[in-house]
């Protein structure tokens, strides 16, 4: 019997948005400086830029609830009615700026699944599905991407369901769009009932009939002008900086961003990236500005900027160790006897300056580490264990640069094996580099200061200037 094609697996297009982040972590330091990054800002992912995706968070939950309590669907707990209002969302979006670029310029920046919907609408408009939309769409779509910080904001529940901060929010949206009564339960005609019915409606004959309305439906543009995500109402901004606000810590840093002179410096490290402009900001324009000995929210925020760079200069020198071993094995065609590593007059010179720089390095990360016991927000997000062992590696590797190879390849396979993956480096007499893994440039990595790891700066701008706090715009650039 032949294998009839439609029993195959479909290949779906590539999308920026489907990389998981801290997908590449050979020596395993993206966990503890997400869990530093989040006593900062608590909720907050590197893959949120608009905040007006919390409001649309809310109202896909309403949706869903809807298309649920009609009895259409699957029962997923309302995933598949979410999900489908979703594509409907991002198709009528990407319709109103193709249709008017100029005006909807801004709407597409940072929304995930945009260049897709672009790509189905331009191949004629072929309906938006698991076929030929985002992969992973649940965790990789508008919502799932706010989903972190819209459940620490209380707008959405464990389970996805509106909770009571999404239906204050949405009162304030319903009032700024002039959609009355969204979350009357009975037919009372309201507008806001009208507009919820409506795309609850259509939510469920996409997933039940697969339907997909022609270009001139009406529906695009009255389902996409009250979402745009780069239009938020005032009552809606209102509510979004109180429910930003309700923990003190991220209300303080979002407080010290919007300070002229931090704005100045986060401008100023734009050409760096965002390593540079995380690093930057903290320590240049937040650092400076707080006050340690009048408040306690300034105590904690001292000690997670000061862990945060201390932390990242060492994950910094270590990678740089790393980098330099698969550069070696790279120029020596992809095999090499780990002494010949020592002997390499070019290879030298680096081992030698990260050991220099790791003595001090690490020891300072020690002493900020024997601090987190008495700051218990720090400490509470914060295992000592894997800090600990970073900064053991640390020191360890500071003693001459045979401990430092030894110390980083053994961690890279302690990470490795903790993941379930195979070692981009085979140990044996003679290392082995795996296929694609190489590292090709002229010379070999040169040890510097930088932050492999953001700490979610950028997307704290980006919220407050779509909130209109800081002037910043929204990163161009989509998913």
């Amino acid at each position: 019997m032949s294998l009839q094609a439609r029993y195959l697996p479909r290949a779906t297009p590539l999308d920026p948005a489907e990389d998981p982040p801290g997908s590449i972590d050979p020596l395993g330091t993206l966990g503890p400086a997400e869990r530093i990054a989040e006593v900062l800002f608590p909720g907050f992912t590197a893959r949120m830029w608009r905040p007006r995706l919390l409001t649309f968070a809310a109202v896909a939950s309403l949706v869903a609830e809807r298309v649920r309590a009609s009895g259409i669907g699957p029962e997923d707990g309302g995933l598949a009615a979410r999900l489908g209002f979703e594509r409907l969302f991002v198709s009528a979006v990407v319709r109103q700026q193709m249709r008017e670029p100029d005006k909807w310029r801004r709407a597409t920046r940072r929304l995930p699944g945009s260049s897709l919907a672009r790509r189905a609408l331009r191949s004629g408009d072929v309906p938006l599905g698991r076929n030929n939309f985002l992969k992973g769409q649940a965790i990789n779509g508008p919502f799932g991407v706010l989903a972190r910080l819209a459940r620490h904001l209380g707008i959405v529940d464990e389970d996805n369901r509106l909770g009571r901060s999404g239906e204050e929010l949405l009162l304030a949206w319903s009032t700024d769009e002039q959609l009355p009564g969204l979350l009357d339960e009975d037919n009372s005609g309201a507008p806001g009932k009208q507009w919820v019915d409506r795309f609850s409606r259509e939510t469920a004959a996409h997933l039940a009939k697969g339907q997909w309305r022609s270009p001139g439906w009406s529906g695009w543009r009255e389902l996409a002008e009250p979402l745009r995500p780069d239009h938020i109402g005032r009552q809606e901004g209102r509510v979004l900086r109180q429910l930003l606000d309700r923990d003190p810590i991220r209300a303080r840093c979002l407080e010290l961003l919007c300070a002229p002179q931090a704005v100045a410096v986060y401008r100023a490290a734009g050409d760096g990236g965002r390593s540079e402009q995380d690093r930057k900001v903290l320590l240049e324009a937040v650092l400076p500005a707080l006050s340690v000995n009048e408040r306690e929210e300034d105590r904690v925020i001292d000690l997670t900027i000061r862990l945060a760079d201390a932390y990242e200069r060492v994950a910094s020198l270590l990678e740089t160790a790393f980098n330099s071993l698969l550069w070696g094995l790279t120029r020596r065609g992809g095999q090499a006897r780990p002494v010949e590593f020592e002997a390499d007059k070019q290879l030298q010179p680096v081992f030698k300056s990260v050991c220099r720089q790791l003595a001090g390095a690490g020891q300072a990360l020690r002493n900020l580490i024997d601090r987190i016991p008495a700051v218990p927000q720090v400490g509470d997000l914060n295992p000592i264990e894997p800090l600990d062992a970073i900064a053991f590696h640390a020191q360890t590797g500071a003693e001459n640069p045979a401990r430092l190879i030894e110390t980083v390849i053994t961690r890279h396979r302690d990470v490795q094996v903790s993941k379930g993956k195979g070692m981009w480096i085979e140990p044996g007499d003679r290392w082995t580099l795996m296929p694609s893994l190489g590292l090709a440039s002229d010379g070999p990595p040169q040890p510097k200061v930088t932050y492999l790891h953001t700490f979610r700066v950028p997307n704290a701008y980006s919220f407050l200037g779509e909130l209109g706090l800081s002037g910043v715009e929204v990163p161009d650039g989509e998913t």
